[in-house]
């Protein structure tokens, strides 16, 4: 087949429309999908958060974080790669939070 003939090919096939689901659907997919992300909090409490992750959850930009952990007085890290930190979600990250409210 040539290209021209491929073309022409191509002009007679129908593209496939998907319907959109309705406003009550499309509510119903992000409720579930937020449940499904707090269960998902539930179930892996000692988890280890990435660096990024760890400063999503504290609420503070990557440079912050960066800053926290520099001055000594963030929680441990643990040293995933050569090139990749985390910190543990459940007892360092809870106490850290803990220390820094009081």
């Amino acid at each position: 087949m040539t290209l021209r003939e491929n073309e022409i090919a191509g002009q007679h096939r129908v593209g496939r429309k998907h319907k959109k689901p309705s406003e009550r659907e499309a509510e119903r997919r992000r409720q579930q999908s937020a449940n499904d992300r707090q269960s998902e909090r539930e179930q892996h409490r000692d988890r280890v958060l990435t660096f990024r992750m760890w400063c999503e959850v504290n609420s503070f930009s990557l440079a912050t974080g960066r800053r926290v952990l520099k001055s000594g007085h963030g929680p441990p890290v643990l040293q995933l790669s050569p090139r990749r930190i985390g910190i543990r979600e459940s007892d360092d990250n809870r106490a850290w939070q803990a220390s820094r409210a009081s």
